[in-house]
């Protein structure tokens, strides 16, 4: 008798909302969610979306236009992207076009079939990718920097009869190969003659980022990556505190206040006038020389993920069907973390999830999240408080974070509806409890309409998540573990819209737990015409 009401105080959370009346349907605005499911063409089709607009990339603005050509045939399809950018002189940036890599990632996707299909691929931009229950890969995305950064993606995968059996491969960038997922599954118990048990499906899971460095390029390889290394193309420099274009190293005036260093401070000095401090005691040299500082990078700093996971489908119907699912998760050398139980249902245009989680010290759900790209290591420069004029520049991976998290004890729900095919809705929580619980929380809302009531708006768009922090903060909603972004469709004549889109998400440069400034801002702004024909 407990344990059913146990079970029944599990799923009243998801049985409430269920009155709602809604079929399975694509949800606006894909870049917010996972992959698509693909319809065979029963003929060749043929489509060309065309933007002309501007778009800011690296703090300059460019006039842009954008052609997309897509064709389908069957269960192949295929896209290209191409951007072409021109400045306010009229000249097209060419730092896409110069290499064979950048004609490869022209490709927008070339793909085969769905994911439940015995045999599929797909090449590209991948906007959502999640795999098992979610706690290695959960809505992981290669496009949070498109276009300012492309990424050719891909998986391909394996779906057979025998018992049930199916593999997947995934990699986030097929040049670099750093951030990696591999799945395998099996019914293993199809071949008993009990329909209840013959959809039991087991999984096993990996994900791994090779090296979270890897974010930030290294021209050079001198371990001082581009992003603060002041000669990138020059494995022997780096520096350059006040950005004379003289490399600390070989500058006598560190400071580019016009005075020569005090040899005792500045070794240039002394290399270049040996004995002058002896010499000239008198001299008026600079003594309060503050030269930067730069954390060097030699070796990689890899993170690697496994998990085990379940699916047992407790019925099943055209209209309704209820899912118990679990998950156990480690993070090698770190801590693991379980899901159970986890329940999941759909009725009609409606699907939610309920789950119970329980994490061990240094474990973090979801670790590959939609934000992942960027937080996998951010830069990161400070003032000592001594002098607070000297910076120090370095690298804060990902995985740093993890030594503090104690262990947790919660729950994860999700619920997302299409009402009428006019307003889709979907939002998630996860609300942990812990003693030292400094990554506990987490909240995402996605909200599309099409209304038909406003004559020509075709589509608005709005997202909003904060993951993994103490506490949903909803007065600073910009902070480091933030994601905003937008997209407005208006219809200025048939075949033609108004199209626009915004992502913004964060850096804390300075470490002082907030964002301020412009140059703690990431945004990503895309306006202009689109052509369907």
């Amino acid at each position: 008798m407990k344990r059913s009401l146990f079970l029944l105080a599990l799923l009243l959370p998801l049985l409430l909302p269920a009155q709602y009346q809604s079929v399975n349907a694509t949800f606006p605005g894909e870049e917010f969610w996972e992959e698509p499911e693909y319809e065979i063409a029963e003929e060749v089709e043929y489509g060309m979306q065309t933007m002309v607009g501007t778009i800011t990339v690296d703090g300059v603005t460019y006039s842009q236009v954008r052609l997309k050509p897509e064709i389908s045939f069957w269960k192949f399809g295929f896209g290209l992207d191409l951007d072409l950018l021109f400045d306010s002189h009229g000249r097209l940036r060419k730092e896409e076009w110069t290499h064979l890599d950048d004609l490869v990632r022209k490709i927008y996707y070339f793909r085969y079939a769905n994911r439940r299909d015995p045999f599929y691929f797909k090449i590209g931009c991948i906007p959502g990718y999640t795999m098992g229950q979610g706690m290695i890969f959960d809505d992981y995305s290669n496009m949070l920097r498109y276009p300012n950064f492309k990424s050719i993606g891909g998986y391909f995968g394996l779906n057979t009869k025998l018992l049930g059996m199916g593999f997947e491969a995934y990699t986030h960038d097929i040049q670099k190969n750093e951030i990696l997922g591999a799945k395998a599954f099996i019914k293993p118990l199809s071949v008993l003659n009990s329909p209840f048990w013959a959809n039991f499906k087991l999984g096993i899971n990996i994900g791994a980022d090779r090296n979270q460095y890897g974010k930030y390029p290294d021209s050079d390889g001198d371990g001082y990556p581009d992003i603060y290394d002041k000669f990138p193309h020059d494995p022997d420099l780096w520096l350059d505190s006040d950005d004379d274009g003289i490399a600390d190293e070989m500058d006598l005036d560190l400071n580019g206040n016009g005075s020569i260093d005090h040899p005792d401070l500045n070794p240039f000095v002394e290399a270049t006038f040996p004995g002058i401090a002896v010499n000239y005691p008198d001299y008026p040299f600079d003594t309060e020389v503050y030269p930067d500082r730069a954390e060097q990078y030699l070796t990689k700093r890899p993170v690697t993920i496994y998990s085990l996971d379940y699916e047992l489908p407790l019925t099943e119907s055209d209209d309704f069907s209820l899912t118990n699912y679990a998950e156990f998760a480690i993070i090698k050398d770190h801590g693991n973390g379980l899901i159970f139980p986890g329940f999941g249902i759909n009725y009609k245009n409606f699907d939610a999830r309920l789950e119970i989680r329980n994490f061990s010290d240094e474990f973090l759900p979801a670790y590959f999240n939609n934000l992942y790209d960027e937080q996998r290591s951010q830069m990161i420069y400070s003032l000592p408080e001594e002098d607070n004029q000297s910076r120090t520049y370095s690298l804060n991976p990902k995985d740093s974070i993890l030594p503090q998290i104690g262990s947790t004890f919660g729950w994860f729900g999700s619920l997302r509806a299409n009402f009428a095919n006019t307003v889709y809705l979907s939002l998630a929580f996860l609300d942990m409890y812990g003693s030292r619980n400094i990554a506990g929380k987490s909240f995402w809302w996605k909200l599309s309409a099409t209304p038909e009531t406003i004559p020509r708006l075709q589509e608005i768009t709005l997202y909003y998540a904060q993951h993994n922090v103490p506490y949903v903060d909803f007065i600073n909603l910009r902070n480091l573990n933030a994601h905003v972004a937008g997209r407005l469709v208006y219809q200025i004549s048939e075949g033609t819209n108004l199209v626009g889109k915004y992502t913004e998400y964060y850096n804390d440069l300075n470490s002082d737990g907030r964002i301020k400034g412009r140059d703690e801002i990431i945004e990503v702004i895309s306006v202009g015409i689109e052509f369907k024909f």
